[in-house]
């Protein structure tokens, strides 16, 4: 395979975890000349990039290394998207621990489908906790052909994020990724989620999971907070964010989603879900209000 991709990691005080991406990088089976690393540090007070330079100094990938001078994880994504190389760049979190097949798997599915803008990978659940087991084994009922996806390991097609215009830079925290994915469906690009257990799905883990109910609170707070400016510049995803910030619709989610992973897991703490939902929903909409009282979003300029 001949087919150079980029792979994007934007860091902010992750010291500790960073080497895990790093290292999951260094084992990955594509042709390691054939790949770029971009690495977007968001102004991190720790010593993160130290732990970058160090290791990517022994590393046989090219790399280069950026700063967002503190513009937003939007920012970021863009500045690596301006500095990468081939037709697709890959999306590594800080903390994510990558199959040694991941960047090639995803890169012969794109090659397959010309049609599609953007894909997922599958998250694993490992299992350190019940609140990151149930995180991870709501996964399992991913629908196929989403509105709009994450960035949490996700392929690009760098094609269809210049075609819209890239990452949208007014766009401080969390939400960057659906912002553009959803530009790209209306754009007429196919979104896909790969299934789990699937021969063609990559897989990863996170090393850091949220393995507390106050992290796992921190993660959705963020989420609503970012649902919020999407929600004032996309008119037409406003009926699908209310809906995510409904609780009682959460409790009915998690239990249609607990009934029918049960029937492929036969474990009884999936049973658990109505409630892991219902909490992340109430995260969700403290971090919506809390936009809102701020103002974040209202600005947006409606797309819809």
């Amino acid at each position: 395979m001949s087919v150079k991709v980029t792979v994007g990691l934007c860091v902010k005080n992750s010291e500790k975890e960073v080497g895990t991406a790093l290292d999951s990088l260094v084992k990955q089976d594509f042709p390691h000349e054939l790949m770029k690393l971009v690495v977007v540090d968001e102004v991190s007070t720790d010593k993160t990039l130290s732990v970058v330079k160090n290791f990517v100094s022994k590393m046989d990938i090219k790399t280069e290394i950026f700063s967002s001078g503190g513009r937003g994880l939007a920012a970021s994504r863009q500045i690596a998207v301006d500095n990468a190389e081939g037709d697709y760049i890959v999306w590594v979190d800080d903390d994510l621990v990558l199959k040694k097949d991941f960047v090639r798997n995803h890169v012969e599915f794109m090659e397959k489908n010309p049609n599609v803008g953007a894909a997922n990978a599958t998250l694993t659940p490992i299992g350190k906790t019940l609140v990151d087991t149930l995180e991870a084994i709501g996964m399992l009922l991913v629908k196929p052909n989403p509105k709009s996806i994450g960035t949490v390991g996700a392929v690009y097609r760098l094609k269809a994020i210049k075609q819209v215009g890239g990452f949208d830079i007014n766009i401080k925290g969390a939400g960057e990724d659906h912002d553009i994915s959803h530009r790209m469906k209306e754009s007429g690009w196919a979104l896909r989620n790969r299934k789990f257990g699937s021969s063609e799905s990559p897989e990863f883990h996170y090393g850091n999971p949220p393995t507390t109910w106050k992290a796992l609170w921190n993660r959705y707070f963020w989420y609503g907070y970012g649902e919020h400016f999407l929600f004032h510049k996309f008119e037409t995803a406003r009926a699908r964010i209310q809906r995510l910030q409904l609780p009682p619709l959460a409790l009915w989610i998690g239990f249609n989603f607990s009934c029918r992973i049960y029937q492929i897991t036969h474990k009884k703490m999936v049973f658990l879900l109505p409630l892991h939902y219902f909490f992340r929903s109430i995260a969700g909409c403290f971090g919506f209000l809390r936009a809102h009282l701020d103002g974040y979003g209202h600005s947006a300029i409606n797309e819809g």
